[in-house]
């Protein structure tokens, strides 16, 4: 039996289906993928890639015309292979199930959702129309799939499989490709400080100040690096309240773990601006465990049911200055205990024995 993965866009812009596709060829599928575009090959003889070409844009109607593009050329593909006969099919986020409605009806199904969508009435009112033509339904939190339970009076609570990477070299101090980042990082180590890293948007629903001011605190001891994209060009302000901080721009994956594996203290920051929000289901979490790298969140409830509960970090107002300074030497005072309570978090979920229950519920 085949499975086909079906997800509107680029390929490689999804960590979490990327992960899917290497959880199916670990429990022995081959994989049909068919999406917008694939930038990078996948080396794996199992692996058939289908791009439908449809291109970036930001205009309603031709919007509307990819969705419909999408969905005729997604359909021929699965005429034309007769994928039909004998495959499990695995549609990813919502905003790739709208292009198929009920299509999905009469085969063993699964609808991956990626996010609550509680601030987006259109994607909330399209999940209620096509989620129940699936035979399966995940997420990636606890709670987000109790509420969607309650918001579209489903039967049974959806599958959660968590945003874990399918696989981690867990290896720290790993060697970092890029030459001018190697540099920085080996530079901040050769001062005997300690990285502490964030690694996410930098866009201005993100209250970063706080943090800035706190590590600049403690800037003897500790070297903030933020990592990411800064579009809003917010950096040149952080400098301003904390000279000493670095900035990373994006780093292509896998390498961006690389840096990460000489970090000390990952940051998780989410704000109560949506339920989406305080729920989160942020991959980082996995990848900052994975290195046994204690974890500086945010007390939200999506973080407290993770990293608080098994103290694998702390989870504080990341808002306030003076609970950022404290929690900060929370961790580096107790680090071992931390870093072994944060390796053992990563260990506590299997990724592909979730994948395999959610597949053995749709074949059974």
């Amino acid at each position: 039996m085949k499975i086909v993965i079906i997800s509107r866009g680029e390929i490689f812009a999804s960590p979490t289906v990327l992960n899917y596709i290497q959880a199916f060829l670990s429990l022995g599928y081959n994989v049909v993928c068919i999406c917008s575009s694939c930038r990078n090959n996948i080396k794996e003889d199992r692996v058939s890639i289908y791009q439908t070409g449809e291109p970036i844009v930001k205009n309603l109607i031709s919007k509307i015309f990819n969705f419909w593009r999408f969905r005729k050329r997604t359909l021929k593909v699965i005429k034309e292979n007769n994928l039909k006969s004998n495959a499990i099919f695995w549609v990813a986020r919502i905003d790739t199930a709208i292009a198929f409605g009920e299509y999905f009806k009469n085969e063993k199904s699964v609808l991956s959702l990626h996010e609550l969508h509680d601030q987006f009435l259109f994607w909330k009112y399209i999940t209620q129309k096509v989620i129940r033509y699936y035979d399966q339904i995940v997420f990636n939190e606890y709670n987000r799939a109790n509420i969607a339970k309650v918001w579209y009076k489903l039967l049974d609570t959806p599958n959660i499989i968590p945003n874990k990477p399918m696989y981690h070299s867990r290896e720290r101090n790993a060697i970092i490709t890029n030459l001018e980042i190697q540099n920085i990082i080996y530079s901040i180590k050769s001062f005997g400080k300690k990285i502490i890293i964030y690694q996410g948007s930098l866009l201005s629903d993100r209250n970063l100040d706080p943090l800035v001011k706190a590590t600049y605190l403690l800037r003897d001891r500790f070297q903030l690096i933020l990592m990411g994209k800064d579009i809003e060009k917010r950096v040149p302000s952080f400098m301003k309240i904390n000279p000493n901080l670095i900035h990373i721009p994006w780093v292509a994956p896998p390498d961006h773990l690389n840096v990460t594996s000489h970090c000390h203290i990952g940051v998780a920051f989410y704000d109560y601006d949506s339920l989406n929000s305080i729920y989160c289901a942020p991959n980082k979490i996995w990848e900052y465990s994975g290195f046994s790298i204690p974890i500086l969140a945010q007390n939200i409830p999506g973080l407290y049911t993770t990293i608080g509960i098994s103290n694998a970090g702390v989870c504080v107002d990341l808002n306030n200055q003076e609970s950022i300074v404290d929690a900060i030497m929370e961790l580096d005072n107790n680090y071992h205990s931390y870093s072994v309570n944060s390796r053992d978090f990563y260990d506590s979920v299997d990724f592909k024995e979730s994948v395999r229950k959610v597949l053995y519920k749709v074949t059974k």
